[in-house]
């Protein structure tokens, strides 16, 4: 009587024999972060109103150069200083070993 049971159903093993591997849904593929959109277009008084506190700050560091007395950043060289230095150096390096005045 046990043989008259699997021969009379059959789709019930192939059901379990032949199961199809889990697929995603396309919520699951798509990260959240990507989902995430405004409802509306922001106005310009509130673009404006929330970038009011990103302008540009004043330099607090700004001293004078020792060597010439132009205005420089700390901890920094000096570009007045450095474009003479490195004037001096290519007329050296062009013309041979001789120091300008």
């Amino acid at each position: 009587m046990s043989s008259l049971s699997f021969t009379a159903f059959p789709s019930a093993l192939l059901r379990t024999s032949w199961s199809i591997p889990f697929l995603p849904s396309l919520r699951d593929l798509i990260p959240p972060f990507l989902l995430a959109v405004p409802k509306k277009k922001v106005s310009h008084s509130r673009k404006a109103m929330r970038s009011a506190n990103k302008g540009l700050k004043d330099k607090q560091n700004v001293v004078h150069c020792p060597g010439c007395g132009s205005a420089k950043l700390a901890h920094h060289l000096c570009p007045h200083c450095y474009s003479s230095i490195n004037r001096a150096w290519k007329k050296v390096t062009n013309y041979g070993s001789e120091v300008p005045p």
